[in-house]
């Protein structure tokens, strides 16, 4: 049985502003008058889906919220004082008042229990979220509100789903489910149809020039195809249907960074094709949209491996509490970790992400290692700490 649902919404997006604007101001509404010049169109309710980046304050820092909706589930990152946060879904008060609360950026994709964190009571009232950060006993005031300066951008966010049984008149039969969920620039510029291309690209979808909709079923009907040819010779070999035979194959396309230019998109691919468990990976890709450029990391740092691999370490143990006279094998495959390509940025730094099995145990899950620009201050390219404002 087919089903498929595309939630397209636009955004007004012609906003100017400066890179300055996101330091540290005295109160929320001159950090907001800073960036704005004119403001989005006003949404009475949020809408079903949306991607939306939010710039504002919450408590005395100054802070960048990229914000996406799929339905009832809600996901985001931001810095606040000097730590990326992933925002999850905590509980939906109503259509417009939510409760989101702070997950780890390792744990985001696992569905281990988290220690109780801090969570952010919001309030929508057209372009602007208000509550109420509640930390312990601290709570903080929140003012966020939707923004697009110069060298940010727009999207529109869009699913669908379908599936296919193996065979349609049996009851029990082996079906196969696919899903996305992925991210369209919602403007027409020269960066922004370039950057349109690196995403479709990044999905692996095979004619970046064809419309997201096209592109997206063709690909859920060459896996289902491929799937019900697979499934009928292996169904017709050990007889009766068996569970594992139910495949399901899920793609995420997630925005992390959204300023100066740069584009961050976590690719996330979930894939269960038999066996004891699924298998996931998340894959960074780094848009320098500006110049219409895939970064790779000497756009970054100049640095050689071996200080590289040292900082990464340095890190790993003080981010998973390995102390200095043990063995980093008492979590990972080996004693040593060294950065791989799987890399990304924001405000605070620069982080490696290692997908299960790479460096350590599938119960291990995503380990992600954070270098602060503090450890990299000599390394960093002139241009990127210009942008970056490092």
């Amino acid at each position: 049985m087919k089903s498929s649902s595309i939630y397209l919404f636009s955004l007004a997006i012609v906003i100017a502003g400066c890179h300055s604007s996101e330091k540290k101001a005295a109160s929320a509404d001159s950090a907001i008058t800073a960036v704005v010049t004119r403001k989005v169109a006003v949404q009475e309710h949020l809408p079903e889906n949306f991607y939306k980046r939010f710039q504002g304050i919450i408590g005395d820092h100054n802070v960048v919220i990229n914000l996406s909706k799929i339905g009832k589930n809600f996901t985001g990152t931001y810095d606040y004082n000097g730590t990326q946060v992933n925002l999850v879904t905590d509980k939906i008060v109503n259509q417009d008042s939510i409760i989101l609360i702070e997950k780890e950026l390792a744990d985001h994709y696992t569905e281990d229990a988290i220690p109780a964190s801090a969570k952010l009571h919001l309030k929508w009232t057209g372009t602007v979220f208000s509550g109420t950060k509640a930390d312990g006993k601290e709570n903080s005031s929140i003012r966020l509100e939707e923004s697009y300066p110069d060298g940010s951008y727009a999207f529109k966010i869009a699913t669908y789903a379908d599936s296919a049984k193996v065979f349609p008149k049996k009851k029990d039969s082996p079906q196969a489910n696919i899903s996305y969920e992925y991210l369209m620039p919602a403007g027409h510029t020269p960066q922004e149809q370039w950057l349109d291309k690196q995403l479709k690209k990044a999905m692996d979808l095979q004619k970046p020039a064809a419309s997201w909709t096209t592109s997206i079923k063709n690909d859920a009907t060459a896996y289902l195809n491929a799937y019900k040819a697979e499934i009928r010779e292996l169904a017709g070999e050990a007889g009766e249907p068996s569970a594992t035979l139910n495949y399901n194959k899920t793609q995420n396309l997630d925005l992390h960074y959204n300023s100066n230019g740069f584009v961050i998109i976590k690719h996330l691919f979930d894939d269960y094709s038999g066996g004891a468990h699924n298998n996931y990976a998340t894959t960074l890709y780094c848009f320098d949209v500006k110049n219409q450029k895939h970064l790779v990391l000497s756009d970054l740092i100049k640095i050689d491996s071996v200080s590289l691999q040292k900082l990464v370490e340095k890190n790993f143990r003080t981010q998973y509490k390995v102390k200095s006279g043990e063995a980093l094998s008492t979590q990972l495959f080996e004693d040593h970790l060294a950065a791989n390509k799987n890399f990304f940025f924001d405000t605070t730094g620069i982080s490696f992400l290692y997908n299960p099995y790479e460096v350590a145990s599938f119960a291990q899950g995503q380990i992600i290692v954070s270098i602060p620009y503090k450890d990299l201050k000599k390394y960093l390219n002139p241009a990127f700490a210009k942008r970056m404002e490092n």
